[in-house]
């Protein structure tokens, strides 16, 4: 996670015990239903251009969310349920689940929003054994990655919210050793059905070495692990993968020197493996002179006519002088 890169906001890590938090199932704190304004987002680059390409991704539409509830914001990965209902979860150890509204193909607003703490955790639990970074669904269970207390939680879903412990996947020593503190797990993805990796578990770190972004894909019979070369001094955030097995890295850095610069690469299936992987092309890269924030989540979801349509949401470091934003993009079939 890079925290606080506006107007030099820094926030630390307290070191305690780690918690056995998957002991027993145990249902979550009551979500509650929460007022969330919007504000719609007609231009990515201030051309107010309707279907202007990007990269290789086209503009669709976008939101600023903003709510009174104190813990709103923060949000550093996202899921979809369906067309419309999505999951995120922030790094404070909170879950939002809301359904988005669409006018002529775009975003417009969202309703059906709830929110809460994820199970097993609450503001009685230290900040960074509750630092969940990315999600992503597996049937009936949202699976969430955490930096600080290392570790990836099953939760079971109940009408789209996350309200049970099922346990945790079991990472090995590699994984641990790679992932602390605050350069940890960022992104949990699960390939689809149909493709090579069906099923399995891709995890990605904050953590880079030797300038090689570090992977791993997680199986019922073993661990491999995998690397990317590093896009300058950018950083993994989180990824996914679209339905034909293409991995989507979602990327970003901050200096004072060079300003906030996200980026979208992508694997193709076909060049997805265990060991050291070259062939990565960009999809999006975008600086503040763009409609961006601190970009933390991505996901994908594929559309009748082959497209897939791929949503990023921002962590605002629930500060003042940042904005938690809901952007859509195309990716055209064949791209």
């Amino acid at each position: 996670m890079l925290r606080g890169f506006l107007l030099g906001a820094v926030f630390s890590c307290f070191a305690m015990p780690a918690l056995a938090l998957d002991q027993l199932p145990r249902p979550a704190p009551k979500a509650q239903t929460i007022s969330v304004t919007t504000k719609v987002l007609r231009s990515f680059d201030g051309s107010f251009e309707e279907g202007e390409t990007f990269g290789k991704l086209v503009w669709i539409g976008g939101l600023e969310l903003d709510s009174p509830e104190p813990l709103f914001g923060g949000f550093s990965g996202i899921a979809f349920l369906d067309a419309q209902r999505f999951l995120a979860i922030g790094d404070k150890g909170t879950a939002l689940s809301a359904r988005l509204v669409y006018s002529e193909g775009r975003p417009v607003g969202v309703d059906h929003v709830r929110f809460g703490f994820l199970p097993g955790l609450g503001e009685n639990l230290a900040e960074w054994q509750r630092d969940a970074e990315g999600v992503d669904l597996r049937g009936d269970e949202a699976l969430v990655s955490f930096e600080g207390d290392t570790r990836v939680m099953r939760y079971g879903l109940i009408d789209g919210e996350p309200r049970r412990v099922l346990g945790r996947l079991s990472l090995n020593k590699d994984i641990r050793a790679a992932n602390r503190a605050n350069t940890g797990l960022e992104a949990v993805a699960v390939a689809p059905d149909g493709t090579a990796f069906a099923g399995q578990v891709l995890l990605l770190s904050e953590a880079v070495k030797d300038g090689r972004v570090r992977g791993w894909i997680l199986s019922d019979e073993a661990t491999e692990s995998f690397s990317l070369p590093q896009s300058g001094d950018l950083l993994a955030t989180d990824a996914a993968f679209t339905a034909d097995g293409d991995l989507l890295v979602l990327e970003r850095s901050f200096s004072l020197l060079g300003g906030l610069v996200i980026e979208v690469r992508r694997v193709r299936a076909k060049d997805l493996v265990a060991g050291r992987i070259e062939a990565v092309d960009t999809l999006l890269r975008a600086t503040l002179s763009k409609s961006i924030d601190n970009m933390e989540g991505i996901a994908v979801q594929s559309m009748p006519d082959g497209n897939s349509l791929v949503t990023l949401i921002s962590d605002d470091n629930l500060s003042a002088f940042q904005r938690t934003l809901l952007l859509q993009f195309m990716l055209p079939a064949g791209q």
